[in-house]
């Protein structure tokens, strides 16, 4: 028998029963709690229940044993601030409007928080990264919405939480988005997790790769010393690195110490969290995209290109043993950021309301969960503004119209780079199981995987093409893109 869905407005008036003290009914469980987790910059590789060598993630890796994983998820930007709009409203850059860091989403998009928010859940955020403002309206359909100002690590941010989680009545259900950014330059955590990690290393940047903020003086702002060491600027270090491989191999290893720091602080939140809410408790984990680190030549960052060290993201939900779809598992197919939001209303058994329906890109990923057959569709992604465009190797044209986009099907990957007078430079095709780290350029013209790819990839790009951003950049947004590192300069 088909399983009924329930309206929205038919939870809102459980809910209501529910926060008036009302028997809502002998066959009605109360909703979830949700604990929406991402890190910034976490590359999946660099986690220890995906074969990472070091014990970067020992509380995730306990903590998701019992989750269902989708290890083939991937960013619709590798960017902050688009792929998160992605995320919280199942649509892609070019129906958000979140094209770059410093973009606002749409107000006729609908974010998955106004819609909870609306049946009856109570909405908290507390986002690191400074880029996150209210002015980038993700904060939209939240009780509570804490950005962070400067730069908390993952010790203040989950501090904050924490004592959020003091202010929150639990007979209604919760909404909390923790967004941590601890894994993103500058790579900076305990020397003791670094030793652990690099024993015996005695060379360049052995601490921190980046500068630690400067003390805090009276009556002055505290900012980050600097995203990147004083003796090596991000357009040297990003695009030329001139670090021996004995330097850049520790570096790899501060920025795995950088997640074991996060693993230590997310499991003090969880804990908590699992205190006040017993059994009946959603983790959604990812990331809003991963990190280069050397691969293709580009070191320290992400966001320029589409390749699977900045576009790939982890993904993995864990649901309360009463749902269900509850159980260990995994999917093999591609999934994108935009199939959270509509898998996260899948599972809690709304139906989609109308205002969404509209906008959505991405699909429920709830039926893989409860063991039905889910078809392989393609997932698409496009970079992000370059801030260098001198330096990125293959593009030529730098609006938004030629942003490198990319499509992921079965085994294969095309990536198109628009403007280019010859097929040899436009396309780059990749056999992900045989090549998982893109080394090989298998295109010709008549290679049977790239006209169906190709027939893919066109038709979503020109979406994208044809939008238009009109956004502008504040004196504020500027020196947020600086303290962050996407510029050496304020212009």
């Amino acid at each position: 028998m088909p399983r009924t869905i329930p309206t929205l407005r038919s939870v809102a008036i459980v809910l209501a029963s529910l926060t008036l003290g009302c028997s809502p009914g002998p066959e009605v469980e109360p909703p979830p709690h949700i604990l929406l987790l991402s890190v910034d910059t976490l590359r999946p590789d660099y986690l220890g229940m995906y074969g990472y060598d070091r014990d970067t993630s020992p509380f995730l890796d306990e903590l998701l044993a019992e989750a269902f994983h989708f290890p083939k998820a991937v960013a619709s930007v590798p960017r902050t601030t688009p792929s998160l709009a992605s995320i919280l409203t199942g649509a892609y850059p070019h129906t958000t409007g979140v094209r770059e860091l410093k973009h606002a989403l749409k107000d006729e998009v609908v974010p998955i928080t106004e819609l909870l928010h609306d049946v009856g859940y109570y909405t908290v955020a507390v986002v690191t990264n400074q880029l996150l403002s209210p002015e980038r309206k993700l904060s939209r359909g939240f009780d509570v919405y804490l950005p962070d100002k400067d730069t908390r690590d993952a010790r203040a941010t989950t501090d904050v939480l924490l004592e959020q989680l003091e202010l929150v009545d639990f007979t209604r259900p919760l909404f909390l988005w923790a967004h941590y950014i601890d894994p993103h330059i500058p790579y900076v955590s305990d020397p003791a997790i670094i030793e652990s990690f690099d024993p015996g290393y005695t060379g360049r940047y052995k601490d921190h790769f980046g500068q630690f903020p400067p003390p805090a003086v009276p009556g002055k702002k505290l900012r980050w010393g600097g995203p990147y060491p004083p003796d090596l600027r991000k357009q040297i270090a990003v695009h030329q690195n001139p670090l021996p491989d004995s330097v850049v191999k520790h570096v790899r290893r501060l920025y795995a110490a950088d997640i074991r720091q996060t693993d230590d602080q997310i499991k003090l939140l969880v804990e908590e969290l699992r205190r006040k809410t017993g059994d009946n408790l959603m983790i959604v984990f990812t990331s809003d995209h991963g990190e280069s680190l050397g691969e293709h030549d580009f070191h320290w960052d992400h966001g320029d290109y589409v390749y699977n060290a900045g576009s790939r993201i982890p993904l993995a939900i864990l649901l309360p043993k009463s749902h269900e779809a509850a159980g260990p598992g995994s999917h093999d197919g591609w999934v994108s950021g935009v199939d959270i939001a509509p898998t996260i209303l899948d599972l809690l058994g709304y139906a989609l309301p109308e205002s969404m329906v509209q906008q959505l890109e991405g699909r429920t990923l709830a039926p893989a969960m409860r063991g039905e057959r889910l078809l392989d569709k393609p997932v698409f992604a496009e970079s992000g503004k370059s801030h260098y465009p001198n330096d990125i190797k293959g593009r030529v044209d730098f609006t938004v119209a030629g942003r490198f986009r990319a499509v992921y099907l079965g085994d294969w990957k095309l990536i198109w780079t628009p403007g280019h007078d010859t097929p040899a430079k436009s396309y780059q095709l990749f056999n992900l199981q045989a090549d998982p780290h893109e080394t090989e350029n298998l295109f010709r013209e008549d290679h049977p995987q790239f006209a169906p790819l190709w027939g893919l990839l066109l038709p979503w790009a020109k979406k994208g093409m044809q939008a238009t951003i009109d956004q502008t950049t504040n004196a504020a947004d500027l020196q947020r893109l600086k303290d962050l590192g996407y510029t050496d300069s304020e212009h």
